[in-house]
C-alpha cells in the first residue's frame, strides 16, 4: 500500500514539476549560443564547463527527469568484467559512458549497466550495493534529449534504490549528485561512488514528507 501511494505521489509531483525541463527537441547548441553570456550560465575558462547543482542530498526527493526526444524501444544492457586496472562501459545508442578508474575495484568484478527503455534518461547498475574506492565517471551525451541552455544548471544525477520508484517523467531519488556540462561537446559528467540506479534529473525537485 505504501509503495502504491509513493508511486501516485511521484506521478502527480513529476507531472507538476516537468515544466522545469524543455519539452521541445533540442539539438546541440551552436557556437553563437555558447558565446552568448546573456543566454548561458558562466563557463569555465579552460574547459567550457558549467557547474551543476553541487552536493549530496540524503532524503527522498521527487525529481522530474531528463527526457530523450526518441525513446529507447527496449532496455539495452552491457556487461563487462573489470579489475584493478579499471575499464569502460558504453552504450552508444543511449549516449552513455561510464569509466571505472584504476584502483576503484580490488578484484575482478562483473559490472552490468542497463539503459532503461522509454523517454526517461535512467540506468540500472549491478552488482547492487558495491562501493568503489574511487568514484566512477558517468558521462551522458545531451544530443537527442530535451536539455537546453536554460536547464543546464539544474542537471544532476539522482540515485534511486528501486526501478519501481520511476515513472515516465521522473522518479523518487534518495541522493542528488552535482555534475558539470561541457558546452562544446554538449555532455553531462558526474561521479558515481556506489551502485543501484541513476537518472538524470533536470529540476529543483520536491521533498517527500
Amino acid at each position: 500500500m505504501k509503495a502504491s501511494l509513493r508511486r501516485i505521489s511521484l506521478l502527480a509531483a513529476g507531472l507538476a514539476l516537468f515544466s522545469a525541463c524543455s519539452s521541445e527537441p533540442i539539438s546541440a547548441p551552436q557556437a553563437s549560443q555558447i558565446a552568448a553570456p546573456a543566454a548561458a550560465p558562466s563557463a569555465d575558462l579552460l574547459g567550457g564547463l558549467v557547474g551543476g547543482v553541487v552536493g549530496i542530498v540524503q532524503k527522498l526527493i521527487v525529481m522530474p527527469g531528463l527526457q530523450r526526444t526518441t525513446p529507447l524501444a527496449a532496455n539495452i544492457t552491457v556487461t563487462k568484467t573489470i579489475g584493478t586496472a579499471g575499464g569502460t562501459l558504453s552504450i552508444p545508442a543511449a549516449g552513455v559512458t561510464v569509466v571505472v578508474p584504476a584502483g576503484a575495484l580490488s578484484s575482478n568484478t562483473v559490472i552490468t549497466m542497463t539503459a532503461r527503455k522509454g523517454y526517461l534518461v535512467a540506468y540500472d547498475f549491478a552488482p547492487h550495493g558495491v562501493v568503489f574506492a574511487k568514484p566512477l565517471v558517468f558521462s551522458q551525451k545531451l544530443q537527442g534529449t530535451n536539455a537546453s541552455i536554460l536547464s543546464v544548471p539544474f542537471l544532476q544525477l539522482g540515485y534511486y534504490t528501486d526501478p519501481g520508484l520511476l515513472t515516465a517523467v521522473g522518479g523518487i531519488v534518495s541522493e542528488l549528485l552535482g555534475g558539470t556540462v561541457n558546452l562544446l561537446s554538449w555532455t553531462y559528467t558526474g561521479n558515481i561512488k556506489h551502485f543501484s540506479g541513476y537518472m538524470i534529473g533536470c529540476g529543483r525537485g520536491a521533498a517527500l514528507e
